[in-house]
């Protein structure tokens, strides 16, 4: 190991931090995340109206092509570094170090099989510009990567921060690009060198908290290589499902489709920000508990599963209701009739929700080399499903697709995760039922206010002041959770939580 002092004691690590603690990061990325939520919804109906439709279409095959490819600079390695970290906090300095050394490694040969994509897809000579320079930024997804020691430490407002900046950044050059009359390559120019500049900052906040090397032990490559093949292997199966529906509707339905279903889907993205908030708080504590105490363990993943009911029905019930009102908000009135596809990937948000906790469960219990099967299961669905369905129901067959194959995904993962745990008997619901009652509340209220004429504004005003007081009401959540998010209060010991 190494003998570079570093920040402070890798013994300080808080891998098993009070239940407060636990609350309020989590209610810290939630906030930020819907602030970037809001600001990211705006920036992209500003992109769309830069671009058109067929020019957002462009845009969108190019990003969701490079997200396919780009993940084998990753293949899921964070992952594996917070699980390795959080279980061996004494070395913690190693597997970042050993992280940041195998994703620049990957970089170079990923650039090159990304470049030949970007050959293969690209129509006319802007579009192959635009993405030469968004190629660019891929070395720098590693100081992005380093958010990993915030995370452990259970502490990540600065992730936060950073983040928040950089939905500034890039919303004040769309701004500048959308008055200005640019296209396709000024947005990836901005993009990468906002992105980049960002990266830094995450990078340098990390080496000052942590101060890893860049020559790590041989040992920490190989184990996180060894543990990360096959979770890379169903990471990459997973990008395959989740982005292969875009290329699709792009080649077999038209640009305009493609730009349908790009906006629709990037708002459906927008609200990953539910599941990674929860994960990135409770997912080493849940590592580090399946080592020491099970019993725990468990009560933390029915927390986990509270958490993300809470904001994915209740997510669904809005987007049933208000679907074709908000797409004329984001994007125009030219994208309206792309909002029949909004409450679809509602459903499927709420399986998304569950297939992180799943597949986080997976990497957990030990069962990496699972969600190969489920990934495989997720992405034969899918593209069998778009190619028969998309050229004859366009982006909506696309739509449902989605649906349908995060069911198969979570169906399946769930099976390994409850068949390891020793059965369903080991499972608790917890608030599960109380969190449903609520949303299906919220959404037949929702419903009538429709019926009567009730617009936007009163739709989404109805939604945030009686959802969480059906939550209360319906003690799906207790008064004193809410006190721990809004007070700041002393920690309570571990045990806690």
């Amino acid at each position: 190991m190494t003998d570079m002092p570093a920040a402070e004691p890798l013994e300080a690590l808080p891998l098993t931090p009070s239940r407060e603690r636990a609350f309020r990061d989590v209610f810290v990325q939630v906030m930020t995340r819907v602030l970037n939520l809001a600001l990211g919804i705006v920036v992209t109906a500003l992109v769309v109206r830069t671009l058109g439709d067929s020019g957002y279409g462009q845009w969108m095959t190019i990003l969701t092509t490079f997200q396919l490819v780009g993940f084998f600079t990753s293949l899921g390695l964070e992952q594996v570094a917070v699980r390795e970290a959080a279980a061996d906090p004494r070395h913690a300095e190693d597997w970042v170090g050993a992280l940041v050394v195998t994703r620049l490694a990957l970089t170079l040969p990923v650039m090159v099989v990304g470049l030949g994509a970007l050959t293969l897809i690209s129509q006319g000579h802007t579009m192959f510009i635009a993405g030469i320079i968004l190629l660019v930024e891929f070395p720098f997804g590693v100081g992005s990567s380093l958010a990993v020691v915030h995370q452990l430490r259970v502490h990540n407002t600065l992730p936060m921060i950073v983040l928040t900046l950089n939905s500034v950044l890039w919303g004040a050059c769309v701004l500048v690009i959308y008055l200005s009359g640019g296209g396709l390559v000024a947005l990836a120019l901005s993009m990468t060198l906002v992105t980049t500049a960002t990266a830094m900052m995450q990078a340098f906040a990390a080496f000052k908290l942590l101060r890893f090397r860049l020559r790590p032990s041989r040992a920490a490559i190989i184990r996180l290589l060894r543990v990360g093949a096959p979770l890379g292997v169903a990471g990459l199966l997973v990008n395959a499902y989740a982005r292969v529906d875009q290329i699709i509707v792009f080649e077999k339905a038209g640009s305009q489709a493609a730009g349908y279903y790009g906006a629709v889907y990037r708002v459906l993205e927008q609200a990953h920000f539910i599941p990674i908030s929860v994960l990135t708080t409770l997912a080493p504590i849940i590592t580090t508990l399946y080592v020491t105490d099970r019993a725990r363990m468990l009560r933390i993943v029915t927390l986990a599963a509270e958490f993300l009911a809470i904001g994915a029905l209740g997510a669904l019930a809005f987007a049933s209701v208000a679907a074709e009102p908000l797409m004329r908000l984001f994007f125009g009135e030219e994208f309206v009739p792309a909002a029949p596809a909004l409450p679809i990937l509602g459903g499927a948000f709420v399986f998304i929700c569950y297939g992180y906790l799943t597949g986080n469960l997976l990497l957990v219990l030990g069962l990496a080399h699972r969600q190969i099967i489920v990934g495989i299961a997720g992405l034969v669905v899918n593209v069998i499903g778009n190619l028969i369905l998309v050229p004859k129901y366009g982006f909506l067959a696309a739509a449902w697709m989605t649906l349908a194959t995060e069911v198969v995904v979570v169906g399946t993962g769930g099976y390994f995760v409850v068949k390891e745990l020793g059965g369903l008997r080991m499972v608790s619901v917890g608030r599960l039922p109380r969190v449903v009652a609520a949303a299906a509340v919220l959404l037949v209220v929702l419903l009538a206010l429709d019926a009567m004429g009730g617009g936007l504004v009163v739709l989404a005003l109805a939604s945030a002041l009686l959802y969480p007081a059906l939550l209360l009401g319906l003690r799906a959540v207790a008064p004193q959770e809410l006190k721990v998010l809004l007070l700041k209060r002393p920690e309570q010991p571990a045990e806690a939580v």
